[in-house]
């Protein structure tokens, strides 16, 4: 939470020190142009983009730290979504003001093509990249119990000996009080998570179904469950069965 209140106070600061105070050298592409290039940017309107941009993300990291402090299941994948939606627009939007890439009619140069290509790869990234990876942690774990471990597929996924399991047990999900390093997208946690009672655990965790399997690894405490209460149940049975 901390690391993202700083973090929201940097950028915040930055857009002020690149509106307010015109350090322009801050901004990256404006501050190697030669100077001939400079001339032809708007640059009082570029930089006041970008400081709304700082705004924003720097208000998304708060409100990010709020939901963390307050403990609120809210699910955060809208607000990347839009994150991302207005950091493109906003870039989008700042290209108009760089007369080297558009003419004083507002038409693209002959070399404005050329320009746009890192704009043009950035957003595709962001617009489709992110909701890919957002997907991608939303989607079930796979869990294949083999004669020697317990193989759990995707992202964050171990190979779980089953000689160093000490036990198995049919539990329910305790207080998780945040994230250390893992995703929360919608009803699934995956990934290091640490509970209340100070328990550093791994977690691939549909939150619509209890209750859940507790692994408990000579590595680390591990939680996890399936789409369903009864695919859930056959999975402890496998598990046990072994």
């Amino acid at each position: 939470m901390w690391i993202l209140i700083l973090a929201a106070g940097i950028v915040i600061a930055l857009g002020f020190a690149v509106d307010l105070f015109g350090w322009y050298h801050l901004i990256s592409g404006y501050n190697t142009m030669s100077k001939e290039r400079q001339e032809r940017v708007d640059i009082k309107k570029v930089a006041r983009l970008i400081a709304w941009m700082c705004y924003g993300i720097g208000a998304f990291f708060l409100v990010i730290a709020l939901i963390d402090l307050f403990g609120w299941h809210v699910p955060l994948e809208p607000f990347f979504l839009v994150l991302m939606v207005f950091i493109v627009g906003m870039l989008w939007r700042m290209q108009r003001y760089d007369g080297n890439i558009y003419d004083e009619a507002g038409r693209l140069r002959p070399d404005g093509k050329k320009r746009l290509i890192p704009i043009i790869i950035f957003s595709v990234v962001l617009l489709v990249g992110v909701p890919a990876l957002l997907f991608w942690f939303s989607q079930p774990t796979e869990v294949t119990v083999t004669d020697e471990a317990i193989v759990i597929e995707g992202s964050y996924g171990r190979e779980v000996p089953l000689d160093e399991v000490e036990d198995v047990t049919w539990t329910t999900l305790p207080e998780i009080a945040r994230r250390t390093n893992g995703a929360d997208t919608g009803t699934r946690l995956t990934g290091n998570f640490r509970t209340e009672a100070g328990e550093d655990v791994l977690l691939f965790i549909d939150r619509n179904v209890e209750p859940v399997i507790r692994l408990d690894w000579s590595e680390k405490a591990i939680y996890l469950n399936q789409s369903s209460v009864e695919e859930t149940r056959q999975l402890y049975e496998a598990i046990r069965a072994r």
